[in-house]
């Protein structure tokens, strides 16, 4: 993502190579992890919201100190500050950015631009339900807006509100995104993650059959309940063309350490938000040729791997859940984030 400009380099964006031969990107990340800055509040909001559990003057005031504490951190690249507004998979995805970063540029050569979002609309559920809350907006710097949506999840921890979701729109979901179902008072309807009702899939059962589709493990008849998406195509393309350099072994889970959530469609859908967790470790094949691997402006793998290589990713996903109105359908996944959080290699 963009969120320290071209300064950092991306930990997931850059070609997996294998021996001279250049391969596509690491599958589904297309944008490289970094912190992200924060949104602005506009006029433009939904309306105030007085019975949702966050009105649109209260989320407002959670965004000022968002991007005040988030340009900070950014600024001097500090886990410290980070924890101060983010938790969850965000922090975790952050953090390893932050470290990537420091160790790619020094501090004396590292400059920051901040960024805001602009346009963002409030969707909380009613008063004295969970306190979480989720804002759309587009990534701005200067004269720059993004077209595509991000998606802002804030929590409501013991310390303070924390921001713990944030994909972003893939261009190709442009026009596609899912209108959120709302009441009178401007309220958002959660959906708890084994509630299945009227749905395709719950959002739990989503998050255990994405996982095996994304590893490739699924079944035939669960690869027709998913849309083609970034993620997806992208891991199988990887693991096509690296056949001929390096054994893959890859395993996707649902990160069920970090609290996964989901708000009511219009269309008697739902968006669901969760984590995953993606290891994998690449063993080079041996040959008359020597091959090697390497992850492409990563701190975290800087080297040139003979042997092998191992990473783990952090993958936040946006996922429409159609409703089962007996009509054919497929869940789409519609937004991302994502990061390399460790790795090793010889």
């Amino acid at each position: 993502m963009r969120r320290f400009g071209t300064v950092i380099g991306s930990v997931t964006a850059g070609c997996l190579l294998a021996g001279c031969s250049a391969l596509p990107s690491l599958p589904g990340l297309g944008k490289a992890a970094e912190p992200k800055a924060a949104p602005t509040p506009s006029s433009a909001a939904a309306s105030p919201g007085a019975g949702r559990s966050v009105s649109d003057e209260e989320g407002g005031t959670i965004i000022a100190d968002y991007i005040k504490r988030n340009n900070a951190a950014n600024r001097a690249r500090s886990e410290k500050l980070l924890a101060g507004f983010e938790s969850g998979s965000s922090f975790a995805i952050d953090k390893a950015a932050y470290t990537s970063s420091r160790l790619l540029t020094k501090q004396a050569a590292y400059t920051y631009k901040p960024f805001v979002y602009t346009k963002p609309t409030f969707y909380a559920p009613p008063a004295g339900d969970a306190a979480w809350f989720l804002t759309t907006a587009h990534w701005q710097r200067g004269k720059e807006t993004a077209k595509e949506v991000t998606y802002l999840l804030f929590a409501r921890e013991a310390a303070g509100w924390r921001q713990v979701y944030s994909p972003d729109s893939y261009e190709d979901a442009a026009g596609k995104l899912p209108d959120l179902k709302t009441d009178g008072t401007g309220s958002a309807a959660a959906v708890a993650q084994a509630d299945g009702k009227g749905l395709l899939m719950s959002p739990a059962d989503f998050a255990r059959r994405y996982a095996a589709h994304l590893s490739g493990k699924g079944t035939a008849a669960d690869k027709t309940l998913f849309a083609a998406d970034d993620i997806s195509t992208g891991a199988a393309s990887n693991r096509a063309k690296m056949a001929q350099y390096a054994k893959l072994t890859e395993t996707v889970r649902p990160a069920t350490r970090y609290p996964s959530y989901a708000l009511r469609t219009a269309d008697g859908g739902a968006l669901a938000f969760t984590t995953f967790q993606r290891d994998r470790r690449y063993d080079v094949r041996k040959g008359p040729q020597r091959n090697y691997v390497f992850q492409k402006d990563s701190g975290l793998l800087r080297g040139h791997y003979y042997n092998s290589m191992k990473m783990t990713e952090l993958i936040q996903v946006a996922a429409h859940i159609p409703p089962n109105d007996g009509n054919p359908a497929q869940v789409e996944v519609v937004a991302g984030y994502s990061g390399l959080t460790a790795g090793s290699g010889r």
